[in-house]
């Protein structure tokens, strides 16, 4: 779960906030806090990739990495959809779904 929520935070967090930066930057702006909240999603990402290791160390590959790259997936989507208004299609939903099953299925063999 820890690597699933440092990870959709990551990427949430330099999604909404790097277009920002990037203006700010070519703007002369080069820490402004778009800046600084970009740095703090990078530094979740590598935290949520010291998470990854830890996972790794302990568990399956076959089981650890479906669930927590699926659940980082779907997690994500609907985040995305939630806070940064993407859409999410009926298309999409069907995956999501699809996936989540076949999260059910690979934890529960």
């Amino acid at each position: 779960m820890a690597y699933t929520v440092a990870s959709v935070m990551s990427l949430l967090v330099i999604k909404m906030w790097l277009p920002i930066a990037k203006s700010n930057w070519g703007e002369g702006l080069v820490l402004g806090l778009p800046a600084i909240l970009v740095i703090g999603g990078a530094a979740l990402y590598v935290i949520s990739f010291l998470i990854w290791m830890v996972i790794l160390a302990r568990h399956d590959l076959t089981l650890a990495y479906p669930t927590a790259i699926g659940l980082t997936l779907v997690f994500s989507s609907l985040a995305a959809s939630f806070l940064l208004g993407e859409t999410l299609s009926l298309a999409r939903l069907g995956g999501i779904a699809l996936i989540f099953i076949g999260i059910v299925l690979v934890v529960r063999t």
